[in-house]
C-alpha cells in the first residue's frame, strides 16, 4: 500500500513539474512575440530582449514582477482564472491560445489517470472510422491516437505508404518524422510538415502531460532531434485544418495531395489524416498504385 501510494505520488509530482515547465514556457513565447507599442508604451533603443519584459508584464498586470517571475520561471504559484483572463487580454491571445492557458493553468493533472497507448473507446471509434476512410479508394487516410500513433488506415495509405504496423518509432508519427531519414527524403516541405504536426500535437500533449507515456515520447525527442527541440521551444498552436503537400513519387515525380485532418471524436483523442490527391496526374498514379497493390 505504501510503496502504490508513493508511485502515485511520485507521478501527481512528475505531473505538475511537466505542467508548470509548459505553462512557463507558453507565457515566455507569447510575451516575446509582443511589441511595446501594442499596449503604447515606448520602445527604448537599449531594449535587449524581444517583446515586452518581465517588468512590462507585471505593471500590465498589476502584480509583483517577483510573482509574475516565478509564474514563467514555472516555480510553484498560482492565478486565479479572473487573473488568468487579464494574462490573456494582455498577451493578445487568440481563442485557441486562450483555451491552451487555462489548460496549462488550472488543470489539476494529479487527478488524472495516465493512459494506455490506445484509448480504452477505440473499438467503437476505429470500425465507425474504418468504414468511412475505406470508402476513400484513392485518397491515403490514417487514424491516429492524440499522441500520434498510428492505428488503423485504409487500402491506399498501405499502397503508398506501406503497413503501417512496421512505420519506423513504433508507429508514432512524430518519431518517424523527426529520426528517420527515408521519412524526411520523400518530403520535400518536411520542415512544413514538421511544424504543423509539433502544433497539432502540443494541444494534446497539454491535456495527457500527466501520462508518462507521453512524457516519455517528449523527452526522447528533444534529446535526439534539435529540430523538435526548437519546434518545442516556439510553441505554434494549431491555425487551420488542410494545406498542400507535395512527395517525392518512386517513379521520380512530385505528388501533390490536400491534406485534411479532423477528430473522429468529441474529446479529440482520434484524428483523421486524409491525403487527397490533387490535379489528374497524381490521382493516375494513385490509381494505378491502389489497383496493383497485392497487400
Amino acid at each position: 500500500m505504501t510503496e502504490s501510494v508513493s508511485l502515485t505520488g511520485n507521478r501527481t509530482a512528475a505531473a505538475e513539474k511537466w505542467r508548470r515547465s509548459e505553462l512557463a514556457m507558453f507565457l515566455r513565447s507569447r510575451r516575446a512575440r509582443l511589441s511595446p507599442a501594442e499596449h503604447g508604451l515606448a520602445e527604448t533603443r537599449r531594449r535587449r530582449t524581444s517583446g515586452l519584459r518581465r517588468e512590462e508584464m507585471a505593471m500590465l498586470l498589476d502584480v509583483s514582477v517577483s510573482w509574475y517571475t516565478k509564474l514563467e520561471q514555472g516555480l510553484a504559484v498560482s492565478a486565479s482564472p479572473r487573473l488568468l483572463g487579464r494574462i490573456a487580454d494582455v498577451l493578445l491571445l487568440s481563442p485557441v491560445e486562450r483555451e491552451q492557458l487555462l489548460r496549462l493553468a488550472l488543470e489539476d493533472p494529479g487527478s488524472q489517470v495516465a493512459g494506455l497507448a490506445i484509448p480504452g473507446d477505440a473499438t467503437g471509434v476505429m470500425a465507425s472510422v474504418q468504414a468511412i476512410i475505406d470508402a476513400m479508394h484513392y485518397a491515403p487516410a490514417f487514424l491516429l491516437t492524440a499522441r500520434a500513433d498510428y492505428i488503423a488506415c485504409n487500402r491506399a495509405a498501405r499502397a503508398f505508404f506501406g503497413d503501417f504496423e512496421s512505420f519506423p518509432g513504433q508507429g508514432n508519427q512524430l518519431i518517424a518524422l523527426f529520426l528517420d531519414d527515408a521519412v524526411r527524403r520523400v518530403l520535400p516541405n518536411w520542415r512544413e510538415s514538421a511544424r504543423i504536426q509539433v502544433a497539432m500535437f502540443r494541444t494534446g500533449f497539454a491535456r495527457a502531460m500527466h501520462d508518462p507515456r507521453w512524457q516519455d515520447l517528449v523527452a526522447t525527442l528533444l534529446e535526439k532531434s534539435q529540430e523538435f527541440r526548437a519546434l518545442w521551444e516556439d510553441y505554434e498552436l494549431p491555425s487551420g485544418t488542410s494545406r498542400d503537400l507535395d512527395y517525392h513519387l518512386p517513379n521520380g515525380e512530385q505528388g501533390h495531395f490536400r491534406h485534411f485532418t479532423f477528430f473522429a471524436d468529441l474529446d479529440g483523442q482520434f484524428r483523421v489524416e486524409v491525403f487527397n490527391p490533387i490535379g489528374e496526374a497524381t490521382l493516375q498514379w494513385m490509381i494505378g498504385c491502389v489497383d496493383g497493390y497485392r497487400g
